[in-house]
Formats: structure tokens, sequence, C-alpha cells
């Protein structure tokens, strides 16, 4: 029983090492340049670099950087759904604004969702591998607000952060939403609803 556990968990790693992530493949979409000029075709993106290519034909790739860049959607085979991104400044390095490339997750009338994401190693844990743990790729997101005033704010990851922060106009509300719902802020689609209820506040 335990070599037939391990055969299964070899193999499970084997198509693990195989699978493609999003930002990893060609995507039909079509791009918007800050010259006005709209391409459509392939593209293939990278959050962690704010690099898009583009190719038309298959043969030629072009590669445009965050700042010749407005906008662009994607229809993710991966997913099976429709993604937009825009270009934003913001102060990723703790430096300067520049142009960042930002995922739209929820638009909202008071409160916008972001995200940007990337690829890391991770343990994990499991009984039948060596010392009790392995290392596996995976797909971490990393969630922004935009406010109805302009100002993108980095989410800490907590509900404290949403409480006593971008959420503070509406936080009793909010704290009845998560103990009724029981919502995992580190949940992705628990932030997506927590988003949409919050917006849904401000409803006349």
């Amino acid at each position: 029983m335990k070599k037939t556990l391990l055969i299964v968990f070899a193999m499970l790693l084997a198509c693990g090492a195989y699978a493609q992530f999003p930002s990893e493949v060609w995507h039909d979409g079509e791009l918007v340049l800050v010259n006005g000029d709209t391409l459509k075709g392939q593209i293939k993106y990278n959050l962690e670099t704010d690099l898009v290519q583009f190719s038309d034909d298959k043969k030629t790739i072009k590669t445009y950087t965050a700042r010749k860049l407005l906008h662009f959607e994607i229809f993710d085979e991966t997913s099976n759904r429709y993604r937009r991104f825009y270009v934003l400044p913001y102060n990723l390095s703790g430096n300067y604004n520049a142009p960042i490339i930002f995922e739209l997750v929820l638009e909202g009338r008071k409160l916008t969702l972001l995200s940007r994401e990337a690829v890391e190693y991770q343990v994990a844990n499991y009984p039948y591998a060596v010392a009790g743990s392995y290392t596996r790729l995976v797909l971490v997101y990393t969630h922004y607000f935009l406010t109805d005033e302009g100002e993108i704010i980095k989410f800490g990851g907590k509900k404290k952060d949403l409480l006593r922060g971008v959420m503070s106009r509406k936080s009793s509300e909010i704290k009845k939403f998560f103990k009724t719902n029981r919502i995992r802020v580190d949940s992705r689609p628990d932030l997506i609803k927590t988003v949409a209820y919050y917006n849904s506040l401000f409803e006349e």
C-alpha cells in the first residue's frame, strides 16, 4: 500500500512539474498602446517583469514594457475566462511611482480590487516525501485596492487591514459580514465577496 502511494505521489509531482501557469502560455487577446494603436493577436504576459509579448503571425514576436501599454485583455484558456489588465502608476520598488501592470479582479464604485501574480516555490507537507515535505511551484497573488480617490493600497492579508484601513467607513457592517459568512480574507474568492459587499453598502 505504501509503495502504491509513493508511485502515485511521484506521478503527481511529475504532472505538477509540467503544469503550465497562465503567464507561461500564449493567449488570444488585444492590447492598446499609449500611442493609441490597438493590436489583436497572441499575447503572453509576465507581471514579475512587467513585460508583454505580442505576435499576430506566430513568427514575429514584439515585446512591450509597461511604459508603452495602456491596457490589454486576454482569453485565458487555463481558467476559461476573459481577463483584463491595466497599467497604473505605483511605487512598487519603494523609490518612485512607475507604470505597473495590474489585473482587474473586481471593479467597484468605492473600491476596486486589483492583483499581481508571481510563480514561487513553496514547501508543502507530505507524509511520504523525504523529510515529510517537498517543494513545488505555485501561483501566488498579491492584492491591491484602488480607492475612489485614485489611491492604490497594497493588501496586507489580514482582516484588520480592511476593518481599520480601506473599509473603515463600514467596519461594523464588514465585521458582521465576516462572522456571518465565515470569511477568510486569505481566500481570493472570499476577498472578492467582501469587496463586492463593501461596494453594495454605498448603493442608493
